[in-house]
């Protein structure tokens, strides 16, 4: 073991954590925490005042297309890069020779202060996949001047890291295609399962349970076109069951269980255990996690085309082409009309998980890419 890994070994090592990693990604954290010493968890904030200046200009009906408009007004502009920007080097500014590394999430702003030590990046996308996502509205430019500003901006972030980690090939390629990233700085680390997916049970298939987890834009996330499929899933299946997580309000519809927003991890765990099949038919999720959690709980999954998904779920499961009801449907029905298949995709599944997307595995590439650069310091 060299210096540098007994350094980090003893918690020698310091780090300023930017706030959202924690909670995207707490088994990561957990770890990391575990080996360096956090001097600061940071979280800059927009100035309240432009939070209601951008609410009132964003005004528009029906109410989510207001609050689309808004969010973009507060995530999504070069104004809001630069402000959280600014707000970020108030923070980090007095912070200054007390920390060896930083670790970011995402790059939409920059730290705001020179990047005198290394700068270790996490992000499951980047701006110019999304914003070229014909499904993913809120994240297209309003101009060809807003577009060019922002990539300008977002670029520096990136260029400025010493390792960017990401889930999968799908962002890498667009980290070097559309930013002109040095490959070597890019690392497919992917992401694993959340708490609680880890440990293997008695897994069973009953041949009619449909699972859902989406939070946030229903119709994004492929909700609407679940609910059609499901519709014609009932119609050969009178006795299947979909159990959607993550919405508010959704119509009353036969063989719909809306269990709403669930913060229990326990009851979340529990219902991917006792689902036949998991089904995420995204628009414009590029690496999601759910998927995963799905494969260490050994539930088949059925998924979209779009972004990382046909790669994450490999044999462990089904994909169809985005917002296809009559491919979806099919695709359910041949997963709960074949216990011995689901059991198989299961299977597949809880292997990949294992081999692929636990944090264990994920950690020991963060971490021994981490020691190189701190050791090159």
């Amino acid at each position: 073991m060299n210096d540098v890994a007994k350094r980090a070994k003893v918690k020698k090592f310091r780090a300023v954590v930017y706030g959202g990693g924690i909670g995207v990604f707490p088994p990561l954290m957990k770890r990391f925490q575990e080996e360096f010493e956090i001097v600061a968890t940071l979280s800059p904030e927009m100035p309240r005042i432009f939070e209601w200046i951008f609410r009132l200009v964003s005004i528009r009906w029906p109410r989510n297309a207001w609050y689309r408009r808004w969010r973009h007004y507060l995530e999504k502009t070069p104004f809001a890069f630069r402000a959280y920007t600014r707000a970020s080097a108030k923070l980090l500014r007095p912070l200054e020779g007390q920390y060896d590394l930083i670790l970011f999430l995402g790059a939409t702003f920059h730290p705001g202060v020179p990047v005198t030590k290394p700068l270790i990046l996490i992000t499951d996308s980047c701006r110019w996949l999304s914003a070229h996502n014909i499904h993913d509205e809120v994240s297209h430019f309003r101009s060809a001047d807003e577009e060019v500003e922002w990539l300008v901006l977002e670029q520096e972030v990136y260029q400025s890291a010493a390792r960017i980690f990401v889930g999968n090939s799908f962002v890498r390629d667009g980290l070097i295609t559309h930013y002109g990233m040095d490959p070597t700085r890019v690392v497919v680390s992917g992401f694993g399962a959340g708490f609680g997916f880890g440990e293997p049970y008695n897994k069973k298939f009953d041949g009619r349970t449909i699972l859902y987890i989406g939070k946030g834009d229903f119709e994004k996330k492929g909700g609407g076109v679940l609910l059609k499929a499901f519709k014609k899933v009932r119609h050969l299946r009178p006795d299947a069951v979909l159990h959607i997580v993550g919405q508010d309000r959704l119509p009353e519809l036969p063989g719909v269980v809306n269990h709403g927003f669930v913060r229990d991890r326990e009851k979340i765990v529990s219902l991917m255990r006792q689902a036949h099949v998991y089904t995420l038919p995204s628009l414009v999720d590029r690496n999601p996690i759910t998927i995963l959690e799905a494969m260490a709980a050994g539930t088949p999954c059925v998924a979209s085309d779009y972004g990382a998904m046909p790669d994450l779920v490999g044999e462990a499961g089904l994909i169809t082409p985005c917002n296809d009801v009559d491919n979806l449907a099919e695709a359910l029905l041949t997963i709960l009309n074949a216990p011995d298949l689901a059991r198989t995709m299961g299977g597949h599944g809880r292997e990949r998980y294992l081999k692929l997307y636990n944090w264990d595995v994920v950690w020991q590439i963060i971490r021994s890419e981490v020691i190189t650069v701190l050791a090159q310091q």
